[in-house]
């Protein structure tokens, strides 16, 4: 993930991780955070109704004159716990001590109904040792993992191990003489208490508390960095073309200058034909709204056919397509999309001199040919970019466009290889012409 970062700013390999998340990053982990409370609450309830739902359909194993139900009332508690803390969440409120609170509260709750069971089923505190719903307590504990955070985790399973411990205490408190014994069989068909094994309970709940909260702090370290990767690239998508950052976060080689594919591609160069004039009349306010309507309306008219943005310079566009992902049909892309362009400039223009505003005119010039598609620069500023002779001469090409009172132009060459492509519209042709800068006479189209 650090191959982004080396595009925006200087990085070098071995370079420990800045010691502290920029803001927006904790931003991003806080929203984690609050989709993550909200599963442990809904699988929590999710647990509660199942739990009802058997509870409701299982025979009573207790006196119906028992002083307390300690599953339904603990069922009931429970619930309506889990439904405060996603009132508190939904409503932005849920605080770290609130959190904390109920983070206690659930565990407290279980422990009081493994501790009622004595009462429910009329028997002596060492019965409460025995019972089966132990396992609940490591529920919960590994639900709080969910949230990617160790301190929860460590909170709910001290809060057990000394619910526990105080269950345990409490038992040997309160049983008659002789209320130990080592024999693992004597103690299961007795309400005698086995040490071993309740040290062996409380051992398992502080190692397992312990190996969650350690993978969890080594987790959450890679949970930081896969969101700062993911903040890296949607930064990326805003200086470089969607499909140039998507190459750039998923390289599985390190990006350095000096990579590059050579591919058949279809170069576009667009410009807004006045705009010098333009600029002369316009505040810089109503200079840059009128650049951005212009990229705005064009940008997406060349991604929707598939087209990559190079650059933007000044006012003028670069664009390729087949040079980022390989494409069969590149050339009558390329077309299709000139076409559109065309179309939607034309629109613009009528908008905009309806209003009263500058409406300066799009130029296009299109070629094909292999070019070299790769990275430029040093170490500290790289570049994304195609590099070619299509390149150049897409950009004399629209400048010729003003010799032939044209809007776009393409080399017959492009042309007839879009129409193999399947491009369907017959343009004009024009052959014989001295276009500035090539050194021969070149057949063009007429795309506009």
């Amino acid at each position: 993930m650090n191959a982004p970062l080396s595009l925006l700013a200087s990085t070098h390999p071995g370079r420990p991780d800045p010691p502290r998340l920029p803001a927006r990053v904790l931003k991003a982990l806080e929203r984690e955070q609050y989709r993550a409370e909200l599963l442990v609450t809904f699988v929590q309830l999710a647990i509660v109704v199942l739990l009802a739902l058997f509870y409701v359909g299982s025979p009573p194993g207790f006196s119906p004159d028992t002083p307390i139900e300690a599953a339904p009332l603990g069922l009931v508690l429970f619930g309506e716990l889990a439904l405060l803390r996603l009132y508190f969440a939904r409503t932005g409120r849920l605080s770290r001590p609130i959190l904390g609170i109920t983070v206690v509260a659930e565990m407290m709750v279980l422990l009081c109904v493994l501790w009622a069971y004595h009462l429910q089923y009329e028997q002596s505190p060492q019965f409460s040792l025995k019972s089966s719903q132990f396992a609940y307590i490591f529920v919960l504990i590994g639900l709080r993992a969910l949230r990617f955070e160790p301190l929860w985790v460590v909170l709910s399973g001290l809060t057990a191990a000394l619910g526990w411990g105080a269950i345990l205490t409490f038992a040997l408190l309160t049983a008659p003489e002789n209320p130990v014994t080592w024999d693992v069989v004597t103690s299961l068909r007795s309400t005698q208490i086995h040490l071993g094994g309740e040290f062996d309970r409380l051992l398992a709940i502080v190692v397992v508390t312990t190996v969650l909260a350690l993978a969890l702090a080594r987790a959450r370290r890679l949970l930081g960095q896969a969101v700062s990767g993911q903040q890296a690239a949607a930064d990326l998508s805003l200086f470089f073309d969607d499909s140039v950052a998507r190459r750039i976060t998923e390289s599985e080689a390190d990006v350095m200058p000096g990579q590059g594919e050579l591919r058949e591609a279809a170069i576009l160069f667009l410009d807004l034909r006045g705009f010098t004039h333009a600029s002369a009349t316009l505040t810089p306010t109503g200079l840059i709204d009128l650049l951005g309507e212009y990229q705005g309306l064009m940008v997406p008219i060349v991604k929707a056919h598939g087209g990559s943005i190079d650059k933007f310079m000044g006012d003028g566009i670069l664009a390729s397509f087949g040079a980022v992902t390989p494409d069969p049909r590149y050339a009558a892309r390329a077309l299709d999309a000139v076409d559109a362009i065309m179309d939607a400039a034309n629109a613009w223009r009528a908008r905009r001199s309806a209003a009263g505003q500058a409406a300066p005119d799009v130029g296009a010039g299109l070629a094909t040919g292999e070019v070299v598609f790769g990275i430029i620069g040093e170490g500290s500023r790289l570049e994304y970019t195609v590099i070619g002779d299509p390149v150049n001469l897409a950009a004399k090409l629209e400048k010729h466009n003003k010799a032939e009172s044209t809007r776009s132009l393409t080399t017959r060459v492009a042309f007839d290889l879009a129409r193999s492509q399947g491009y369907d519209k017959e343009k004009p042709i024009r052959i014989g012409r001295s276009v500035g800068g090539v050194g021969h006479l070149l057949e063009i189209a007429v795309l506009a």
